[in-house]
């Protein structure tokens, strides 16, 4: 057996619970330690919070298929009952994948570059893998993000790592993450003509975070 004190989960957030926004995620999971018993490490100051760390906010409306979470224990537990607690507490939707040992002074999780897939309806294929075709060509595929109070222009082609379109039509991507800026997985679908399909109820998934070493 193995008892940590500090502990690096996989989870997936899938059905209804990807329209729950990543602060009442956070909510989500508090309650979940709570229901478990988890003997949590507590941040300083006038409101202590327990010491969580996700790896990336997952936008609202997009599944997670294998998303990170560090969490820090004021006392050690053995790594399968730290799932087992978990799993037994969990909501719908929220399924908790498996859990691997930190050493106390791990730094937290760092993303390098995350992947995604969306399933493509027939008719929008041939237009979708022509847009695809011509980015990955591209020497660059400007965009720009209109704020309240300024413009910020993205490179989007500098941003894709790989993309394809199989021939069962889903799209797979993976994006760079970066804390100049990254780009987002909808405006990789804009750029192919594929926003809409949101709106008409296809799910966008992210499939996989991939972390620094």
């Amino acid at each position: 057996m193995t008892k940590v004190s500090k502990v690096r989960l996989r989870f997936a957030k899938c059905g209804d619970l990807r329209l729950v926004s990543h602060h009442d995620l956070m909510r989500c999971l508090e309650r979940m330690l709570r229901r478990a018993e988890f003997p949590m490490a507590m941040s300083q100051g006038f409101n202590p919070r327990p010491k969580i760390t996700f790896a990336l906010a997952l936008g609202l409306g997009i599944e997670g298929l294998r998303e990170v979470v560090d969490l820090e224990l004021s006392e050690p537990l053995d790594l399968s009952e730290i799932v087992g607690r978990l799993r037994s507490v969990a909501p719908p939707g929220f399924d908790w994948k498996d859990a691997h040992a930190l050493p106390p002074n791990a730094p937290p999780p760092h993303p390098r570059t995350v992947e995604y897939s969306f399933p493509v309806v027939a008719e929008r294929r041939e237009v979708a893998l022509s847009q695809l075709e011509s980015l990955l060509a591209s020497a660059s595929w400007p965009l720009t993000r209109h704020r309240p109070n300024r413009d910020v222009n993205i490179d989007l082609h500098t941003q894709v790592v790989e993309a394809e379109l199989t021939t069962e039509g889903l799209l797979r991507f993976r994006l760079k993450v970066s804390a100049e800026g990254s780009a987002r997985p909808e405006e990789l679908l804009e750029a192919l003509a594929l926003r809409d399909l949101l709106d008409r109820g296809s799910v966008l998934t992210r499939t996989n975070i991939d972390l620094e070493s």
